[in-house]
């Protein structure tokens, strides 16, 4: 688990664990389009939010509405660091 946030090389690092295709992960930006640039699919993000829910120990199950807007590495990356526990 990690206790520092979800950073942006953070959440680049799981993509590229999942990536079906061959990308430079500098060229991945909180703008990039998940399905459209990185041309995840269903399945593809579905394990991407398995990975996201082991690093950083959080769940998406009540979350389905927010997982389903997700469009961007920053909306993922956001999402991420809303479920993470507040820091003290």
């Amino acid at each position: 688990m990690n206790d520092g946030g979800a950073t942006l090389g953070e959440m680049v690092d799981l993509i590229s664990r999942i990536l079906a295709i061959d990308i430079d992960p500098a060229t991945i930006t909180a703008d990039t389009s998940l399905t459209a640039d990185l041309m995840l699919d269903s399945i593809s993000l579905i394990s991407l939010l398995a990975l996201a829910e082991e690093q950083f120990g959080i769940s998406f199950a009540e979350h389905g509405e927010a997982v389903a807007q997700l469009r961007t590495v920053g909306d993922a990356q956001g999402l991420v660091e809303s479920l993470l526990p507040a820091r003290v």
